[in-house]
Parts: structure tokens; sequence; C-alpha cells
């Protein structure tokens, strides 16, 4: 999770210009709200051909077809700011799993994570609901060069917190 925000925001510290760009672009990327949209429903399609259904057990199969499916209707039928929505669910996807591990960790510092994850789950459904909500809030901190440093300096510090507890506590 460290690695993955350093990352995504050294760009905003070494060249805010650039940065900007890609991140008003991005809410209407239609490639990358493609590929998000396909990372998400993949991954839903795995959770549940693998979770226990009961008796609806032998509806698994046409999850082959369903999923797919799924991903052209959401693609043409949903293509407004879709790649902020899809971002927003995997936000809310990635959640569960890193829960599962900082939940039976004995650490005070598995709070660090646990908080930074809730925020994700709030971040996401505010995408999944609002996705024009992105453009606005990452205008405020990408308005001008000082900004966009400032903003990329405090989240590749971040990263990088989240990288030495990695190492050290987890």
């Amino acid at each position: 999770m460290g690695g993955v925000i350093a990352l995504i925001f050294v760009p905003a510290l070494l060249a805010p210009g650039f940065f900007r760009r890609a991140v008003m672009a991005f809410p209407r990327h239609t490639m990358a709200g493609w590929l998000l949209t396909a990372a998400a429903l993949v991954w839903v399609t795995l959770i549940v051909l693998n979770a226990p259904l009961g008796r609806f057990e032998y509806l698994k199969p046409f999850l082959y077809g369903v999923a797919p499916a799924a991903f052209l209707i959401t693609v043409f039928l949903v293509d407004e700011l879709l790649a902020p929505r899809a971002l927003g669910g995997l936000f809310l996807l990635a959640a569960n799993p890193v829960l599962n591990i900082a939940r039976w960790h004995d650490s005070p510092w598995r709070l660090v994570v646990t908080v930074l994850v809730y925020l994700m789950v709030i971040a996401g459904m505010i995408l999944v609901l609002s996705p024009f909500r992105f453009r606005q809030f990452m205008g405020l901190w990408a308005h001008d060069p000082i900004r966009c440093r400032i903003g990329g300096a405090l989240a590749v510090l971040l990263g990088g917190l989240l990288i030495v507890l990695s190492l050290t506590i987890y």
C-alpha cells in the first residue's frame, strides 16, 4: 500500500505540471476507465467464484459469461466518468484484504493502516457515487505547482511511513 501511494505521487513532487495534466485528464480517460473496470470485475468475479454460495452454488458457471457481459454493459452504458468510479470500486475491494491482514496484528501501529483503509473506503464510496468529486478534490491541491509539490511530498512521506511500518512492525 505504501509503495503504491509513493509511486503514484512521486510525479506530483518532481513534475507538478505533468501530474496536474494527468490528474485532470484521468476522469474522462477511456482506457484508464476500461482497465480499472476490468480489474474490478475480475476481482469481484474471483471473490464470488471462491465464496460458498449455498443453494446458489449452481449459478457459479454462469459467471464466466456474465462477467464479460457486465464489463461491456458498464463501459458502454456507464461511460461518463468511468475511471474515477472504477477507482472507487477498487478502493472498496482493496479494503477487505488489508483489514484482514492488519486485524490480527498485536501492535497498536495497526491502527494507522486501519484508519487509512477506512478513509480509503469513504473515498471509494464518494468516487462511486459522485465521481465528479475526484476532479474537484484534485483541483484543490493540484491547483498550482507549490501545492502540488507539498501534497506530493506529504503523500510520498506517507507511503514511506507505510513501507517502514511494513518492514519493521508488521
